[in-house]
């Protein structure tokens, strides 16, 4: 646990991924990156004058999503955070998840500016971070494009960018805190999770450490970019 709240600590205090007195939304959709997350911000709120929201987004794309919403709710106000509950719709066809992700962003930003935050905290971990450095080379195949995720682009914060997945299931099984498993993450139809268990394995059998070296070039692309006007992608 300790390790975790570290890191975002971290993020915050020396990298300005979340700074003193913000307004933050976190978006949580009850998994345990995002759980995590909304606990260890809560825990860390108070000395630095974060005033927190908690949000759930709602895509309506399959059954159980109102009791994902319930859980949520439910952890929010055991940290006496006010809630709320955004409802999508995104219709079936090409590109759901694509699709799905700017439905959220959309949703998210209406709900952070009706409550006047300046900025949304997201679970990526670094895990997100290697699929994504992996997916954006071999789609894009630009220097631009291994920049990735950044940790702050504009409203969006990622304070688990350097965190591992194993650790936030860790934190919440530490924690009792029982996250929902979305079944898209591990549906092979869609990209990110043929990626997450069939292209990123087979590169770390073959290329131990594979996925910390993804997020170092990721890092290090930002940097020599950083002077160029590189623009962060959602």
């Amino acid at each position: 646990m300790a390790r975790v709240r570290r890191a975002v600590a971290s993020a915050a205090d020396r990298r300005g991924v979340l700074r003193v007195g913000e307004t933050v939304l976190v978006a949580c959709s009850g998994g345990p990156d995002s759980s995590a997350l909304l606990d260890v911000l809560a825990r860390l709120a108070p000395p630095r004058g974060w005033r927190l929201a908690v949000a759930f987004v709602d895509h309506g794309l399959r059954p159980g999503s109102e009791e994902e919403g319930r859980r949520v709710r439910e952890l929010a106000a055991a940290r006496g955070l006010p809630f709320s509950a955004v409802r999508l719709s995104v219709g079936q066809g090409p590109s759901l998840q694509a699709r799905a992700r700017e439905a959220r962003y959309e949703g998210l930003t209406g709900v952070a500016a009706a409550l006047g935050a300046s900025a949304i905290a997201l679970g990526h971990t670094a895990d997100d971070q290697a699929e994504t450095v992996l997916m954006r080379a071999l789609s894009a195949a630009s220097p631009r494009s291994l920049v990735a995720m950044g940790e702050r682009s504009g409203r969006l914060a990622r304070p688990l960018l350097r965190v591992w997945r194993e650790e936030t299931v860790a934190y919440c099984g530490a924690l009792g805190i029982d996250p929902v498993e979305d079944p898209s993450n591990s549906d092979r139809r869609f990209l990110r999770s043929r990626v997450r268990h069939e292209l990123l394995p087979a590169l770390e059998a073959v290329f131990p450490g594979a996925r910390r070296r993804l997020v170092t070039l990721a890092a290090r692309q930002r940097r020599l970019l950083d002077g160029d006007g590189a623009s962060p992608d959602p």
